[in-house]
């Protein structure tokens, strides 16, 4: 009788993901966080190579061919490359997008929806809300990426400090005043951009500096190096290639 403890093959995979800082949160029910979930689908290139390496090396009499695990990783690969190209069209602001903006999200859904059917996975609520209302969405606001769901969570955090500020007032009028007062403040166009240029001043100037090293010179790169690794698995994909995956099976234990 084959027993769990003698395939530990799901404690390996995510012993790889913690190789990339990604673990499963307690307080998310064990799965992956927001956050989690954003460097898997960044990193999913290194990560599902990883993960194909290991499967290919585990020795079990049931285990699917090497065929089969590499046509299984490069399809959730692609899945991953997918959703970040949708990701970054859909989070743009209004009046953001362009045309090309629409075509390579256009592309992208109609890939997804091909590599989904490819992996054998449902339809959810969610994807189906990608895959059949984005792109309308995106063309009747103009972009839709102007309140998303981190910055309700951003929002949340302010109001959390706002109140923690004021929690010890007893005169629940002075209280609603003084929030109210706080809540002016920080939306204040102009103290933001005394702000921002009290900032600026503040950074240090570093006339001889390792370009490498700056942060910003870094962001830039790593963006075009996401953007070039987008477009290329878009490109690879017009082409539809074999969508035909074989169902993982396994004998039933005895």
């Amino acid at each position: 009788m084959t027993k769990k403890i003698d395939l530990p093959v799901s404690a390996e995979i995510e012993n790889i993901l913690l190789q990339y800082n990604i673990s499963a949160a307690a307080y998310h029910g064990g799965k992956l966080n927001g956050v989690d979930c954003r460097e898997l689908i960044r990193l999913s290139k290194p990560i599902f190579a990883a993960f194909q390496n290991y499967l290919k090396n585990v020795e079990h009499p049931d285990r699917c061919s090497d065929d089969e695990i590499t046509k299984h990783c490069t399809v959730h690969t692609n899945i991953c490359s997918t959703l970040d190209t949708i990701s970054s069209k859909i989070r743009m602001k209004y009046q953001e997008p362009q045309d090309e903006d629409y075509d390579i999200l256009q592309k992208a859904l109609q890939n997804l929806d091909y590599l989904w059917k490819s992996a054998g996975l449902s339809y959810t609520p969610k994807i189906h809300s990608v895959l059949v209302h984005a792109m309308e969405q995106m063309r009747a606001c103009e972009g839709i990426g102007d309140m998303l769901e981190d910055d309700v969570e951003h929002i949340h955090q302010l109001a959390a400090k706002i109140e923690a500020r004021t929690t010890r007032m007893k005169d629940k009028s002075r209280q609603a005043f003084v929030q109210s007062k706080i809540e002016a403040i920080q939306n204040c166009n102009e103290i933001k951009s005394k702000l921002a240029a009290s900032q600026e001043e503040a950074k240090r100037n570093f006339k001889k500096r390792n370009m490498e090293l700056d942060a910003e010179q870094r962001k830039k790169k790593l963006k075009l190096e996401r953007d070039s690794s987008r477009l290329e698995t878009l490109q690879q994909l017009q082409d539809k290639p074999d969508s035909s995956l074989p169902h993982l099976k396994f004998k039933t234990p005895r």
